[in-house]
């Protein structure tokens, strides 16, 4: 089973998003050893300089945490949920833990952005933080069914 870990700046508040990553966490079962850890937010009042605390916590968490680095920022690379799927896929048979970094509102700092093995954009689009999780719960299921064959990706 393949050890991932989510490391998200703030805590889920609405009730839908709650429910969304719970149920794809539960699809996600045995198929991954998935860990959820919810950073603090910045208090600061100036969009900078919250980016960069956050991002420092997110470094420091991370730096505890085993294998490979990635990081969602919308100044990543897309890819195809095919393409994904086999990126996880290839960590999972060289038995390599994952960690993925999820940014506040105000996203990414560089540094956070060099630190990573891999820097993966969900949409062109500017989405809500909330939905960034979920988007990124569903698309590692989906990558998981892939990988399994099932008809989940169609």
């Amino acid at each position: 089973m393949q050890r991932m870990t989510l490391l998200c700046i703030g805590a889920l508040r609405e009730s839908w998003a709650k429910d969304a990553a719970r149920l794809y966490r539960e699809r996600l079962g045995a198929s991954v050893d998935l860990r959820v850890v919810e950073l603090q937010q910045s208090r600061h009042p100036h969009p900078a300089k919250q980016r960069e605390e956050e991002s420092e916590r997110l470094l420091l968490s991370a730096r505890k945490q085993p294998g490979a680095l990635w990081a969602l920022d919308e100044t990543g690379d897309a890819l195809t949920s095919q393409k994904f799927a086999a990126e996880i896929g290839a960590l999972r048979d060289r038995g390599e833990a994952l960690t993925i970094l999820l940014g506040g509102s105000y996203g990414l700092s560089d540094a956070v952005r060099s630190a990573a093995r891999r820097v993966i954009s969900l949409s062109a689009m500017t989405l809500p933080h909330e939905l960034c999780r979920i988007v990124f719960l569903e698309q590692l299921y989906r990558a998981q069914e892939i990988l399994k064959g099932s008809g989940y990706h169609h």
